[in-house]
């Protein structure tokens, strides 16, 4: 017997510790796979879009086509040239026509864009962003990514680029980002941060299902386990009442596994987004929907975003 499928729509979310790929049918998840960055550049550089394309097809269920391909990388992404530019967390896809060499090989369309945006495409078209009129994305991972969309527009730079605004100044801490910046959002308010100032105070910290049941437990009766979500809390808050107050978003998701820790540094993030009256900043807080795969969903819509911009 033989099926009429929808041709897949392929999205790539490429991240410095995982590249995870899911395939769509209309906007349902037919499977979805994790294959550590790493082992991307194990494969010379010429052999890599082929290496990524044939991951990609090695998913096709049988009798299944593929209509296009959306990637989302973290860090800089030219999107004039669609080169990623990131050689800092994802060098092994930077500074060659990564794009350009998976259009030849498959012969479908392929788009490219920083990986905080698709996310936020994914939310806004299939998540808890629907509806939203001014929509502000911010993931708390291994870094911290930012995206606006107005609606449904991501916000750029005059170049066409996208602002890397997990990359703002909030304190006065020495230690430098790679980004150039002392007191840099993202070294102190990612994920990374939080896990190492833990770390510290409890080693065998497991970082999985398990961490918020077992923080909220330990932040109850060890008071040095509460004064360090707390001050996370303050920092991510430091970062987002400058954000707030540019953009002024109509709702802010927070995603990422950070963001699950939310109501244990609550209360430090109410301290920094704490202003007089006529000052304010829109406080509408919440979680994203879509979890991990937003980039991957949000990247598997992109193609079809673009061709439907073009006039």
């Amino acid at each position: 017997m033989t099926t009429n499928r929808l041709p897949l729509r392929a999205g790539i979310d490429m991240g410095g510790t995982g590249t995870r790929i899911v395939l769509l049918e209309g906007e349902k998840e037919v499977v979805s796979e994790t294959i550590p960055t790493a082992w991307f550049a194990t494969q010379p550089q010429g052999l890599r879009a082929k290496a990524l394309a044939d991951k990609v097809c090695a998913l096709l269920p049988a009798g299944s086509s593929l209509a296009s391909v959306g990637i989302g990388a973290s860090g800089p992404v030219n999107n004039q040239t669609e080169i990623i530019e990131n050689n800092d967390t994802l060098a092994c896809f930077s500074f060659y026509p990564l794009v350009a060499q998976l259009r030849e090989l498959l012969a479908i369309p392929v788009a490219i864009d920083n990986d905080a945006v698709v996310a936020a495409l994914g939310e806004y078209h299939l998540g808890a962003g629907r509806g939203s009129q001014r929509m502000m994305m911010v993931t708390l991972g291994t870094g911290i990514g930012v995206a606006l969309l107005d609606k449904g527009e991501p916000l750029r730079s005059f170049d066409g680029r996208h602002p890397e605004a997990g990359h703002i100044p909030v304190s006065g801490d020495p230690v430098m980002c790679y980004c150039g910046l002392q007191g840099c959002w993202e070294m102190l308010a990612s994920r990374s941060w939080l896990q190492r100032a833990l770390l510290a105070e409890i080693p065998d910290l497991a970082w999985d299902a398990r961490t918020v049941l077992v923080l909220t437990e330990l932040s109850a009766e060890n008071a040095r386990v509460a004064a360090i979500l707390h001050k996370y809390g303050q920092t991510v808050g430091r970062g987002l009442n400058t954000l707030l107050t540019l953009y002024g978003p109509d709702i802010t998701l927070l995603s990422g596994s950070a963001a699950l820790l939310l109501p244990l540094y609550q209360a430090g993030l109410d301290q920094a987004l704490h202003r007089a009256d006529g000052y304010a900043v829109n406080r509408h807080i919440s979680y994203a929907s879509l979890g991990d795969a937003a980039g991957a969903l949000g990247a598997a819509i992109l193609p079809t975003l673009r061709q439907a911009s073009q006039p």
